[in-house]
């Protein structure tokens, strides 16, 4: 005879779920949203999709074939499984790690011109004619590459690694769910480990942007960037309500 099994409560809000599947219909991305104060998932969505039931009883053959082809991977959880480059979001780690370095005490400006060369090299800002004479703030607001390629230079590779490590980039958050993805958080010695090779300045300018090596899932930067605003509360997301 079957019993009946323990009883699971999840931290996920149906509602906002119900929000978040809706606006990730006939999209391919993922949408999560965790509560800073104690690292509970709100929202965890993944599209696309599919349909457990599928696999309640003996699945067939056809419908097996069709997830495991599909080309857009929908038994994939977007949120933990797969790395991104962080792009422009990653600016915020920069910028924290620049706050925490004390190279903002005297609230430098940074002239963006639309271009600028490091290292031999001629990196752009997405405002092909500049931003201008811009402070911290402004340019976090506006998303000026140039302004954090300057910051990346000054910085160096070690310390934004530093930085972003203590912030849980290039290791697991420790989610209560398995298959979760590690990402990574390049440096000297990740490059030397991996590659076989040493690392060049100009690799810098590049991860400065949250681009090159950087890889991370979602749940990664929301709980990294989670952590900034909680000034520096690093909660371990869960998906399993707690027993207060």
């Amino acid at each position: 005879d079957s019993v009946i099994g323990g009883e699971l409560r999840l931290t996920l809000d149906l509602d906002l779920q119900s929000i978040a599947e809706k606006a990730l219909e006939e999209k391919v991305g993922a949408i999560v949203a965790m509560d800073p104060r104690n690292g509970e998932i709100l929202v965890m969505a993944s599209s696309p999709t599919f349909d457990p039931n599928d696999f309640s009883t003996r699945i067939s053959a056809e419908k097996w074939a069709a997830l495991r082809d599909h080309p857009d991977h929908p038994m994939q959880n977007r949120v933990i499984q797969n790395s991104y480059s962080p792009g422009s979001t990653f600016k915020l780690i920069m910028a924290d790690a620049g706050l925490e370095e004390g190279l903002f005490d005297d609230n430098p400006a940074v002239t963006c011109r639309g271009a600028a060369r490091y290292y031999g090299r001629t990196f752009h800002c997405a405002k092909k004619e500049g931003h201008g004479s811009l402070h911290l703030e402004q340019a976090i607001a506006k998303s000026c590459n140039i302004f954090f390629y300057d910051l990346g230079r000054r910085l160096g590779i070690e310390k934004i690694a530093q930085h972003a490590q203590a912030l849980g980039l290039g290791t697991l958050t420790g989610i209560d769910l398995p298959n979760e993805r590690a990402g990574v958080m390049p440096s000297p010695e990740w490059k030397k480990k991996t590659q076989k090779s040493k690392w060049y300045a100009g690799e810098t300018i590049s991860v400065s942007i949250g681009q090159g090596a950087v890889s991370t899932t979602p749940l990664q930067m929301l709980r990294a960037l989670s952590a900034i605003a909680t000034d520096g509360l690093l909660t371990t997301p869960h998906v399993l309500l707690l027993a207060e």
